[in-house]
């Protein structure tokens, strides 16, 4: 399981399979979720409220991977299997295809909501309102930038204001959003190298960035992939 979470996909109980299928999906193409997995994990007998309990639950832990391997922090548990460490040469994940920004957003299915969970909604936006409304390490547009990269590259189709990067440093900060978003196992003092030099000069600028790189990434993830569940299956 934890060499290759895909051999999850052959587990021997139906729910087991479909959960993996899905998580999978959801952390590595999210824009490609589609009402035939909402049907795929009905069948195997989750409801909606189980499908958006592992949709939170994979963006959440997403968040704290990446984190993690932000600040390289070991686990805090014995590693008994001997899992691989981070190799450059590991692809990284896609962004979404241009195709699939342009895609109509017309729904097939009620969609699920976050209002399955009580609470959730509120907490959820005022974690993210959190992390963009401020100017502390990183000024505001900085973060609405990230932001925008963020739901571009994830396949969040919600109307976001577009910020665009305007000098080096956002520039860089793009980049470094890059790796956060779609290839984290390459975090390291030389991805900060760039930003670091540009402006971001003490810890704390470089962990905003970070911070809000991730934080966002599961915002989007969640959106994107609630918006896609009540799509036509494909």
């Amino acid at each position: 399981m934890v060499v290759d979470p895909h051999a999850l996909t052959r587990h021997g109980d139906a729910p087991t399979r479909a959960l993996v299928a899905f998580t999978i999906t959801v952390a590595e193409r999210p824009w490609a979720v589609s009402g035939a997995d909402r049907t795929a994990l009905r069948a195997a007998g989750l409801d909606d409220a189980a499908i958006l309990h592992a949709l939170l639950q994979a963006a959440l832990f997403g968040h704290h991977n990446r984190i993690a391997d932000a600040v390289g922090v070991d686990a805090d548990y014995p590693d008994r299997f001997a899992a691989p460490r981070p190799e450059a040469a590991t692809p990284a994940y896609h962004p979404a295809p241009l195709s699939e920004l342009a895609a109509a957003t017309g729904h097939a299915a009620a969609p699920i909501t976050l209002a399955l969970r009580e609470g959730i909604s509120d907490r959820l936006a005022g974690w993210l309102a959190h992390v963009l409304d401020r100017d502390d390490h990183l000024d505001r547009r900085r973060r609405a930038l990230v932001r925008a990269t963020v739901a571009t590259w994830l396949g969040d189709a919600r109307p976001l204001a577009a910020v665009t990067p305007s000098d080096d440093l956002d520039r860089a900060l793009v980049a470094l959003t890059e790796l956060v978003v779609l290839a984290p196992w390459r975090l390291g003092p030389a991805a900060y190298a760039d930003v670091r030099t540009l402006g971001l000069a003490d810890d704390a600028a470089v962990f905003a960035a970070v911070a809000t790189a991730s934080t966002c990434a599961l915002d989007s993830r969640i959106h994107a992939v609630l918006d896609r569940l009540a799509r036509p299956g494909r």
